[in-house]
């Protein structure tokens, strides 16, 4: 499932299974709520690495940040994009930065020791033209870059803002699984929950040979008081998302249905979710987009040990730029984010240096202005 590729980076193929989804009945039902204007995809300018060293040198950076080393052709991708960097707080490992590269060995840096998973992490990113990747991370520190669709697509734009994992398992809770699911193994950790400062995080990998319900149930201090829709990174890369109820309930969906993809193999690592909107700033939607509701909370932001995180879900829009976040929360540099939209499809958010935040799809626009997640954004201000 999340094997590394190979240099040319072509995927193996996806193992035939295939099962109706079990809990289809508490899936949000999306109408279109109008389509998003201008292009359906902010598309950061591909080949931007090949004016730069093939291997780039670590950065003066802040001192809660380490700079990561460039290797095998890889560069920063630069146009106001933070430089590659990794950082940890209270165990959790956060990257940031966006790469690019014109060849095609897929291993970009290793990870200094101290920043380094105990076990295989894989981590959804985001990827040229809001499209799914995901980092394959060794207890070696060793990453590998990973593309849902062609290896072009990581070639052009490698984003690591906010991807996160835990850097083991310490201090998490174990969780129990059921209706046929079970532990990925292979090296991986098995699936917990931790919560942090309000934030529960999620780690581990699951499988199952075509389970027809949902893979657990989070334990009453782990739950949400609201709905929460979190992208993963499934089989080969692929987009998928978790729903999260307020019953504890966790459900699997995969995009266009796919749940082949999902069961061979379903990653938890980097899932994160606000308990409750407590402590959150609202945001001031603009534009034509609104708060989603159904169960969602409405779109606002926290920063929590320099992170800043975002929660809710919007919908509508007739112009990309959904919101401006206030002073105390924008990056000093542009972060790309992927997140959650319409059918389990994945997307990205841009949020610029000035704190305005436009929304964009990896295919049609209506797809993000019928439903686009909050839930699991982070980057580093």
């Amino acid at each position: 499932m999340f094997a590394t590729q190979d240099q040319d980076n072509r995927r193996a193929e996806a193992p035939g299974l295939t099962r109706n989804h079990g809990a289809a009945a508490r899936r949000l039902r999306r109408a279109a709520a109008g389509a998003v204007c201008a292009a359906a995809v902010a598309l950061p300018v591909a080949g931007a690495a090949t004016a730069q060293a093939a291997t780039a040198a670590p950065h003066a950076l802040a001192i809660t940040w380490t700079s990561l080393a460039l290797k095998n052709g890889w560069a920063d991708y630069g146009n106001h994009t933070a430089a590659p960097a990794v950082t940890n707080i209270n165990g959790i490992i956060h990257l940031k930065g966006a790469i690019a590269t014109t060849g095609t060995n897929p291993v970009p840096f290793t990870l200094p020791a101290g920043d380094r998973p105990a076990a295989n992490v894989f981590v959804a990113v985001d990827l040229l033209g809001a499209t799914a990747g995901l980092l394959n991370i060794t207890p070696s520190g060793v990453v590998t870059v990973e593309a849902e669709q062609s290896w072009s697509k990581a070639q052009g734009f490698t984003g690591l803002d906010g991807a996160s994992f835990a850097a083991s398992g310490s201090s998490f809770t174990p969780l129990t699984l059921q209706n046929g699911w079970h532990n990925y193994a292979d090296g991986t950790v098995n699936a917990a929950v931790r919560k942090i400062s309000g934030i529960v995080h999620l780690e581990g990998a699951i499988t199952t040979a075509g389970a027809t319900g949902e893979p657990f149930i989070l334990p009453a201090a782990f739950r949400p008081d609201h709905t929460v829709y979190v992208p993963v990174g499934l089989c080969n890369a692929n987009s998928g998302r978790l729903d999260i109820y307020p019953s504890g309930v966790v459900d699997v969906e995969a995009e266009g249905g796919t749940m082949a993809n999902a069961e061979c193999g379903t990653s938890l690592d980097g899932a994160w979710f606000a308990k409750s909107a407590t402590s959150f700033t609202p945001l001031t939607l603009q534009n034509g987009w609104h708060n989603y509701a159904d169960g969602t909370v409405n779109a606002a932001v926290r920063k929590i040990s320099g992170i800043v995180h975002l929660e809710g879900a919007i919908a509508g829009g007739t112009n990309p730029l959904a919101f401006t976040l206030p002073a105390g929360f924008r990056p000093a540099h542009n972060a790309y984010v992927s997140v959650d939209m319409n059918g389990a499809n994945r997307g990205h958010v841009l949020i610029d240096s000035n704190g305005q935040v436009t929304v964009f799809a990896e295919g049609s626009p209506s797809v993000a202005s019928s439903f686009t997640s909050l839930d699991g954004v982070s980057f580093a201000p």
